[in-house]
Parts: C-alpha cells; sequence; structure tokens
C-alpha cells in the first residue's frame, strides 16, 4: 500500500490531474474546464472530486490534495476570487468542502506557483538559485521562487503579474486596468491574432498548430508571431529587471511554440551589458503537467508522514 498525493490544475480553458505515488506521476487526468464545472454547485464539487477520487489506485492510500488555480487565490481560506476565468469555482470553500467529501487534507496555490514548484524540482528550472516562471495559457500567470520558495506578498498573496500593463489603447483588462500584458501575450491572445489569416472554421485548439506549419509561407502569421514574441518579451523585460532571475522558465500551450517568435521575444529584453540580465530562458520540461504535478510534490510537502 503506498501513499498516493494528488495534484489538481484548475485552468481557464483545461484542468489536468496528477496522482504521484513514491516513484513518481501513476495515472493523470485532462478535462475541459467548462465540462468539470457544468452544472448545479453540487455536482461540479462532486465531479472534482469523483476525479480525483478515480486516480487513486484500488490498494493506496490519498494521502493528500494540492490545488492549483488561476487567481486571484485566498490560501487562507481556500477560496478562489476569480470569476472572469474560473466562475465555477470561485467564492466556494474549495478546501474545506473538498476535505468534507474527501477526508484527507487539501491545500490551494496560485496556479504559476505549483507550476514553477513542479519546474524547479523536476524540470526546466532544477536547483536554480532565482527561478522565474511564466505560463503562456488562457491568461499569463508567473511565479517568482528564490532557491526553491515563492515569492510572496502582505497575507501570502501572490503577485499577479500577468496583469502588469504594458500596452495602451486596447480597453481596459478584467481586472480593471488598461492594456494588461495577459490580454496581448496570452495564448488566447496568440490564437486571436492568428484566427484572423486562417479559416473561420479553424477548432480553436487547431489556430496555434496550423498557423505554425504555415509559418514558412505566410508573411502574415510570420508577423502575427514576430508581435507576439515582442509582446512577450516586453512583459518579460520588466520582470527581470524586478526580480533578476537566474533562470527562466516558460509554461502553458503558446511556450511549446517559442522558437517561432524567440527572436523577437529576445529583441525586447536586449540592454546595454550594465543594465543586461543573464537569464537562460527555457521551455517547460513538464509540459502542461507541470501545474498538476506541482500542486502534488506541494501536497506531498504539506502532509507525507514524517
Amino acid at each position: 500500500m503506498r501513499d498516493v498525493f494528488v495534484g489538481v490544475d484548475l485552468g481557464g480553458t483545461g484542468s489536468r490531474f496528477v496522482a504521484r505515488g513514491p516513484q513518481g506521476v501513476i495515472r493523470t487526468s485532462v478535462l475541459k474546464t467548462a465540462e468539470l464545472g457544468a452544472g448545479s454547485r453540487e455536482t461540479r464539487l462532486e465531479r472534482l472530486v469523483g476525479t480525483i477520487h478515480r486516480l487513486v489506485p484500488l490498494g493506496d492510500t490519498l494521502a493528500g490534495i494540492g490545488i492549483g488555480a488561476t487567481g486571484p487565490v485566498d490560501r487562507g481560506a481556500g477560496v478562489i476570487h476569480n470569476f472572469d476565468t474560473l466562475p465555477k469555482f470561485s467564492e466556494i470553500r474549495l478546501v474545506a468542502e473538498v476535505e468534507t467529501r474527501l477526508k484527507v487534507p487539501v491545500i490551494i496555490e496560485n496556479d504559476a506557483v505549483v507550476a514553477a514548484i513542479g519546474e524547479h524540482r523536476l524540470g526546466a528550472g532544477e536547483g536554480a538559485s532565482r527561478m522565474l516562471m511564466v505560463t503562456l495559457g488562457t491568461g499569463i500567470g508567473a511565479a517568482f521562487l528564490v532557491n526553491g520558495e515563492p515569492f510572496r506578498g502582505p497575507n501570502g498573496m501572490h503577485p499577479e503579474t500577468g496583469h502588469i500593463p504594458i500596452v495602451s489603447g486596447i480597453g481596459r483588462c478584467y481586472c480593471g486596468a488598461e492594456g494588461c500584458w495577459e490580454q496581448v501575450a496570452s495564448r488566447s491572445a496568440l490564437q486571436a491574432m492568428l484566427r484572423q489569416h486562417l479559416p473561420s472554421d479553424v477548432p480553436a485548439k487547431e489556430v496555434i498548430p496550423l498557423a505554425a506549419a504555415s509559418v514558412g509561407r505566410n508573411p502574415f502569421i510570420r508577423e502575427a508571431f514576430d508581435t507576439y514574441g515582442s509582446l512577450v518579451g516586453r512583459g518579460l523585460s520588466i520582470l527581470h529587471t524586478h526580480y533578476l532571475p537566474s533562470v527562466t522558465v516558460l509554461g502553458g500551450s503558446a511556450a511549446a511554440y517559442l522558437h517561432l517568435f524567440e527572436e523577437k521575444l529576445h529583441r525586447a529584453i536586449e540592454r546595454t551589458p550594465a543594465f543586461a540580465v543573464a537569464s537562460a530562458i527555457h521551455v517547460a520540461r513538464l509540459g502542461d503537467e507541470a501545474g498538476a504535478i506541482g500542486a502534488a510534490l506541494v501536497a506531498q510537502d504539506q502532509f507525507a508522514k514524517r
């Protein structure tokens, strides 16, 4: 009989589940967040705990659960405050509800923090003393680790650096600011840029792969990737200036296409030698499972028997 820790990554578009045992990942599951959050409040919670329960092999013991979620997240109260990208699980005492149903301890964190922890322990940022993690997904999440520990604000709050204003003239973000980095440099923003140059009936999940395949023969798509790289780089430049990371890890589904926009990204973060930040930039090694794996590691750290 093994102790198993389950990590959950609640994203704006997709949600991932990972069960980890002593030797690593045992089982995984992926659901569309809209599917996970369908129905009544009770139905949503039962679907969430049912998915977690089914990941634990017969004969093993569920010893703890870690949840990563798009923020803002109140870690102390166990509540997500994000009606804009995670409405079906916001303003619910999620930690308490899951603990009551499964009779095991639960911890909740910002999704960028758990992704960063996963990559720092097992991925592209392994062992880095100062690591910046940026996830390019439905929105943008970012977390900064110093010797593996996340930088936090007052009361343990996580800085929402995806909402740094970097452009003007595009209207206000749901956070209340105008021209946020997330508005123009998330995977969602890249899809919107590319869709203008593709047939209207292309499914959302195929927009970036289809565009990537034609980037060499379509100058408009080439320009879109260049623009995207500049916008990602503009936000990174701000974070590099503030945090001075030694390693930067890019995650989220858009990061897989870094090779198509890295030239403009690097140009956007260029500085004269006296102001340059020597941060190596890598694509997340754990891929889209970084957040769920990191959440499981957080649960293991918190709840494993000593």
